[in-house]
């Protein structure tokens, strides 16, 4: 792009913002004042049962920050404009976002807050801090740590980027990234992957097949893959029911990397003769004390629940909240069969909203389920110790688990240490001469730009997003209502297939593992539940969290930094829009199969 145009870029971008800005300040005042007389007029009662004292899925009080079911869908507005420019701007003015991406994604994050912050003061400031210290430092604490240590190993030797060596290449990342997370595996194996193939004239596909598998599907198995199901294994899923996920994955994984194998075998056949490059080196891995380093994270985090269960567990909490949340039960099982025994004995009755007193009936029972979800995270709020940082409580645990994941860092960077740098002709950050010889870092080509460029970006879609989640938190009370609705049957029984469908979708475009949260609480939230009569809904709910964040870009962290490592290596990977031209051809029908098969 030239000058004038990235000029007119940023007049556009200015003009832009200055009038939704000037828009959002004034609609967000006016409903945050209606809103309040509103809840003046109710005299502060909760029409639906809610608990006093209400907790967000994180098991804060809700007092504290908005109820998402008063918040408006234009609201989402921001968040649509960041994931827009994300789509558009590599597009049409591609040297202005690579240079700029940070810029953008902090202008929408002043879009957002400003209006946000004026017209609901602290609730507002609360929702945005407790989504940076609770979602956003750990997601970053965890990819950073896990980027440095792999980014600390080098396979080093003579590989060829045949068809077979690249599925060979992709199955050993696929089956390694549930035990070492889909980053770990992704940062340990992109850059072998793409030596292999830095002769070859066709390699986009290796690497979008590359982020399908190693960087989402293949981290299905523990908590540890992927976030969504860590989020699960704090809110008391067991450690290995994970593993249920094993027959869908395995056969989702080995019909992609056939696809794969007939594809690059059609793509190889047009590369021509391979070049000669001499002697053949032997494999050999440098740097491989960081794999410890690896275990050493993974130990962290268990290390971290067993302190959250044990040493930092208020353990009167549970008796004092366990008659009321028993009565809550209670109440939440009456009204399942008050609307269980209406739709038996109405069945010619129409069953949708236009009926009054069916609607009601079933939102009374959701309502309820609410009430019980909303105790159960008193109870783990009140129960896990903790610090309170700006006016939200960061456990203990969290510290513990995000200072070792720091330090565990720290030791893999003096271990396997850093290198000088320079910027080639195109700008691009890159060892400095001779460097790969005699560093392992420089051999890798490691770099923080990709790891950089998730923090500048998710920042914006994490606090952006915050609407969006609170009105989905907020059930059939909020705009989003229909979305909720449509994953129960007219008794509130659980449709599988739209739940792993809705959460896949969402989890596309929203973070996986909020959205996650969002539909394992519409299912009951109780893990008990979920894990026994119920385990049929939450296999949908984590598979579709965990496979649709192939869907896109932004679908999982992971994502990003494979793409930018690729960019960096000098593979033209494709826009947003282009990326989806392979995903949704390829992916969908897969995950068709998978819905006949086994939901």
């Amino acid at each position: 792009m030239q000058k004038h145009e990235c000029i007119n870029v940023f007049r556009f971008i200015f003009f832009v913002f200055f009038a939704l800005s000037i828009s959002l300040v004034s609609i967000t005042i006016a409903d945050a004042a209606n809103s309040k007389e509103s809840d003046t007029h109710d005299h502060g009662h909760d029409d639906h049962g809610h608990d006093d004292h209400g907790h967000d899925d994180h098991g804060h009080s809700s007092h504290h920050g908005i109820d998402g079911a008063k918040l408006p869908l234009w609201t989402i507005i921001p968040f649509a404009g960041i994931l827009l420019s994300i789509a558009v701007f590599p597009l049409v003015a591609e040297h202005f976002w690579h240079q700029n991406y940070g810029k953008v994604s902090l202008a929408w994050i002043v879009i957002f807050s400003i209006p946000f912050l004026i017209g609901y003061k602290g609730d507002a400031w609360y929702e945005i801090v407790h989504i940076v210290l609770l979602d956003y430092v750990p997601f970053i604490v965890l990819l950073t740590a896990l980027f440095t240590a792999a980014g600390g190993i080098c396979l080093k030797g003579s590989l060829r980027g045949s068809p077979a060596v690249n599925t060979i290449i992709i199955a050993i990342g696929t089956s390694l990234a549930s035990w070492m997370g889909t980053t770990g595996a992704a940062m340990l194996l992109i850059r072998p992957l793409l030596r292999a193939n830095a002769w070859r004239k066709h390699k986009v596909h290796v690497v979008v097949f590359f982020i399908f598998l190693v960087a989402n599907i293949g981290g299905s198995l523990t908590p540890l893959g992927d976030p969504p199901l860590f989020l699960g294994f704090l809110k008391g899923v067991e450690f290995f029911w994970t593993l249920k996920l094993f027959p869908v994955m395995l056969p989702v994984s080995i019909l992609l990397l056939i696809v794969f194998f007939v594809f690059d075998t059609l793509m190889f056949k047009k590369e021509g003769a391979a070049p000669d490059d001499g002697e053949k080196q032997p494999l050999k891995l440098d740097g491989a004390l960081n794999f410890v380093f690896i275990a050493c994270i993974i130990g962290a985090i268990l290390f971290s629940k067993s302190l959250a269960d044990g040493a930092f567990k208020d353990e009167t909490i549970a008796d004092k909240m366990a008659p009321k949340i028993q009565k809550a039960e209670g109440k939440m099982a009456a009204a399942k069969d008050k609307l269980s025994a209406y739709v038996s004995s109405n069945s010619g009755a129409s069953l949708d909203q236009s009926n009054a007193e069916y609607y009601q009936l079933r939102t009374d029972h959701l309502h309820a389920v609410a009430a019980v979800n909303g105790l159960r995270a008193k109870k783990t709020h009140d129960e896990n110790l903790g610090v309170d940082i700006f006016g939200v409580r960061v456990p203990y645990a969290n510290l513990v688990r995000d200072g070792l994941m720091i330090l565990i860092g720290i030791i893999s960077l003096i271990y396997t240490p850093m290198y000088r740098t320079v910027k080639d002709d195109h700008g691009h950050v890159v060892p400095e001469e001779n460097a790969a010889e005699t560093n392992i870092r420089a051999a890798n080509g490691f770099t923080w730009e990709p790891i950089l460029e998730v923090a500048k970006l998710f920042i914006g879609i994490f606090i952006c997003m915050i609407p969006a989640l609170k009105i989905l938190q907020a059930g059939v009370d909020g705009k989003l209502s229909n979305v909720v609705l449509a994953v129960q049957s007219s008794t509130n029984d659980p449709i599988n297939t739209m739940y792993f469908w809705l959460t896949g979708i969402l989890s596309s475009f929203l973070d996986n593992a909020p959205t996650y949260v969002v539909f394992f609480n519409t299912a009951g939230g109780d893990p008990t539940s979920l894990m026994g009569p119920m385990s049929q809904t939450l296999l949908a709910i984590s598979c579709g969290a965990v496979f649709m964040g192939a869907n896109t870009y932004i679908g999982n962290a992971p994502n990003f930094m494979v793409k930018a490592i690729a960019e960096e290596n000098g593979v033209k990977m494709p826009s947003f829009f282009g990326y989806m031209a392979w995903s949704i051809p390829i992916l969908v029908p897969v995950f068709i199969l998978v819905t006949l098969i086994f939901f």
